[in-house]
């Protein structure tokens, strides 16, 4: 690995600790707000689908690094397996929120979109920061 690309590997390593400590973050105030609005019901779908979208960040991140490891070379079964883990996981869960309604939709939903907003405050920094050197 050159001097530039490790350096490149440094600062993608930066932001992938940083967009996962921003989700951990912002689930609190977000099911915070959530409890003081619509109550207890919607405080939980958010941290749930906070907790789902940092699970999904990390299972995209385990999976990216996986295929990144191999190369060339064919990824591993194992990593197809954790590509497809969480999209029947999220599949399994829709199910039983649309036919139980245990929790309200839109707060799952609001939750699992802390990974965007995640995303948006990261991309955000590194404008502000500007380019290294």
């Amino acid at each position: 690995m050159t001097e530039t690309q490790s350096a490149g590997r440094k600062i993608v390593d930066a932001a992938v600790r940083r967009i996962g400590h921003i989700i951990v973050v912002l689930v609190l105030p977000g099911a915070a707000v959530a409890a003081w609005r619509w109550g207890w019901a919607m405080a939980a779908a958010v941290a749930l689908g906070g907790a789902l979208a940092y699970a999904n960040y990390r299972w995209i991140v385990s999976i990216v690094d996986a295929m990144l490891a191999a190369g060339k070379a064919k990824p591993p079964k194992r990593a197809y397996a954790k590509l497809l883990l969480p999209l029947v996981l999220l599949a399994a869960l829709v199910y039983v929120i649309f036919s139980r309604s245990l929790l309200p939709v839109t707060g799952i939903l609001a939750g699992f979109f802390l990974l965007v907003i995640a995303v948006m405050l990261e991309a955000l920094y590194e404008v502000v920061r500007g380019p290294r050197r």
